[in-house]
């Protein structure tokens, strides 16, 4: 093909792609029109990820249940992936029986985790399953992925984001990753959005941090396309805790998982007054399933602290092991930024500097209170 004629092609190319923006920002003048004549001025969105749901899961069954009862008429309900613990079609029932109880009155969105897509559920099977809650409603699906763009009854734009590694033959791939083509897909989307449109992002896998070995692959690119002043965050799952981080101009906000002490589900309010995220606890912390869940962390901590220090000189150092139950806790419960000056100057916090542990959890330890990671309870995102 000579100069002439691949400047021809991408002529025409360029005039598609022209009259696709055109089209596409006409639909959504129309969908904003429609949601800000018909609807209200105010907006709950309930946001909750890691699911797990599986035969043997009874907490996370309970867990569920406890979300869709906090989700009331008129609200919005995303559901960032990991709905099923292992892909089997019969899981993904579940979530659906459930999500079928409150479809007469909430509009949901789903996106699948690594934990979804699986031989027997492989991407095509799993857009079928979820037709109905989000899929359908979409007014712009990316072609080479299982994500999609959607407006919710009140105006705000879901940018529900596919950062899966997906591979047919693996049960589940622990990193995310960023297809080739998503940031430009992306970027056509938030540039046809008129100014001032609500833009919350979604995805399964966080973006940052961008470097490391816990990285979404590719994320980068994705990462300064988000930076829109439209984009009021990037919602995201995958870790199991709660979370917040800026950078790159976005906003990133982990969600934890319902079935884990303390077990939040996230919620966006946007108003007339601006857009606030905060963290709403599903069980209380005094009933017999708060304590419970409660317990079991505290377990958890004091296992990992005496297997980690298991073999170093520390082994039955009292002070270590109470000072990591006191960080293990105060990071579930997102007041670490208020105890780091005091666990800083401890004792215990020496001794775990000093142990020579092999195992993950030291290094987990010095990175968090070198972060300073903020507080994720109340966020103002506008």
């Amino acid at each position: 093909m000579d100069k002439t004629q691949l400047d021809t092609v991408e002529s025409v190319q360029k005039l598609k792609r022209s009259v696709f923006r055109m089209k596409y920002r006409i639909l959504l003048w129309a969908l904003l029109f429609i949601t800000v004549v018909f609807s209200g001025v105010a907006e709950t969105i309930w946001i909750s990820t890691d699911l797990h749901l599986s035969d043997s899961g009874t907490m996370q069954a309970l867990a569920y249940e406890q979300l869709l009862g906090r989700v009331q008429k008129g609200d919005v309900l995303i559901l960032l992936g990991d709905l099923a613990n292992s892909g089997h079609v019969k899981e993904h029932e579940s979530v659906l029986k459930g999500l079928d109880q409150i479809k007469s009155k909430a509009a949901v969105y789903v996106l699948p985790g690594n934990h979804d897509l699986t031989v027997e559920t492989p991407p095509d099977m799993f857009r079928t399953l979820y037709s109905g809650y989000g899929y359908d409603q979409a007014f712009a699906c990316d072609t080479d992925s299982l994500s999609y763009v959607a407006m919710t009854p009140d105006g705000t734009c879901l940018l529900m984001l596919d950062t899966n590694c997906w591979e047919a033959d693996k049960k589940a791939v622990m990193h995310g990753q960023i297809g080739a083509h998503l940031p430009e897909w992306v970027h056509g989307v938030l540039s046809g959005l008129p100014t001032g449109t609500p833009v919350l992002a979604c995805g399964h896998y966080p973006l940052f941090p961008l470097e490391g070995t816990d990285a979404t692959d590719h994320a980068f690119e994705l990462v300064k396309i988000l930076s829109d002043d439209k984009v009021l965050a990037y919602l995201c799952g995958h870790r199991h805790s709660n979370d917040t981080f800026s950078g790159a101009g976005l906003r990133q906000i982990t969600v934890g998982v319902p079935w884990s002490y303390p077990a939040y589900a996230g919620c966006v309010s946007l108003s007339e007054g601006g857009c606030l995220y905060t963290v709403q606890a599903l069980f209380d912390a005094e009933d017999q399933t708060g304590t419970a869940l409660k317990q079991a962390s505290v377990e958890l901590a004091e296992r990992m602290a005496t297997g980690s220090l298991a073999g170093t000189s520390f082994e039955d150092d009292a002070a270590a092991t109470e000072w990591f139950l006191r960080f293990f806790m105060a990071v579930l419960e997102g007041t670490l930024p208020d105890q780091i000056k005091e666990l800083h100057a401890d004792e215990g916090y020496f001794h775990w500097e000093q142990a020579e542990v092999r195992s993950a959890v030291k290094p987990w330890i010095l990175s968090t209170m070198a972060s300073l990671p903020e507080d994720y309870h109340s966020i103002q995102l506008r």
